[in-house]
């Protein structure tokens, strides 16, 4: 007779049934200062950090750490891969932030964005608007926003999917602010940038956790409730 044991069940944590998808997830955990950055998605891509850009153990929204934004030409990045054009397809790109100063101007959270004639998307902030940003030509765009000023120095859930019917939907804390059907994204061969976009002077300012991108999967499909725990690496 074979028993399942309890404790090895519970011990295994909790699963993402759509993790297949995951091309990238980091949690952003480590010491403080490190600037080892661990993708702990399947794939375990390289991500490095260029600038003024590190981890800090003052602020986390899960595990020990997060990554703290906000010097111009400071980002973390990985380079170019398929996995970050989305063309018409479904997908979900999200994450954690506390903002610790006023935004204006353009912020860019998650993009694969920066000069003409290789614009691909843009996830972040106008202003007092929350902002997705895409391009159907590498060189010419539409910003889709909504009015929205997070609140200083808490945590809040950023999130962007697009489903098998093409509909876009952008929220902040799972409520959805945008609602758009957008054409197919520019393949672009740029790479990614975290806390910043391509043209480096759209740095965020504050900590940024969990950043999760999946591609052909749209997670939420409307207002949700966000993740209570860190996203699984299974």
């Amino acid at each position: 007779m074979n028993l399942i044991n309890p404790f090895w069940y519970a011990a295994a944590g909790p699963t993402d049934p759509n993790f297949a998808n995951v091309v990238l997830l980091c949690h952003f955990d480590g010491t403080n200062g490190s600037t080892t950055f661990i993708d702990s998605s399947s794939v375990a891509r390289s991500v490095t950090a260029t600038g003024s850009i590190s981890l800090t153990t003052a602020q986390q929204k899960f595990g020990t750490a997060s990554l703290d934004a906000g010097a111009a030409n400071s980002y973390a990045g990985a380079p170019f891969s398929t996995d970050w054009n989305f063309g018409a397809g479904q997908f979900t790109v999200e994450a954690w932030i506390r903002p610790t100063a006023t935004i204006s101007g353009f912020r860019g959270v998650v993009a694969q964005w920066g000069a003409a004639p290789n614009q691909g998307w843009y996830l972040g902030f106008n202003a007092t608007t929350v902002a997705w940003i895409y391009s159907t030509t590498g060189t010419a765009f539409t910003q889709l926003t909504a009015t929205f000023s997070p609140t200083l120095n808490a945590w809040m859930h950023l999130a962007v999917d697009r489903d098998a019917g093409g509909i876009l939907r952008v929220y902040t804390d799972g409520t959805q602010r945008i609602l758009a059907s957008p054409p197919a994204i520019f393949n672009s061969t740029l790479g990614l940038y975290i806390g910043n976009d391509g043209l480096l002077t759209h740095n965020f300012v504050g900590q940024i956790d969990e950043v999760r991108i999946t591609k052909g999967v749209a997670r939420y499909g409307g207002a949700f409730t966000p993740p209570a725990a860190p996203f699984p690496d299974a």
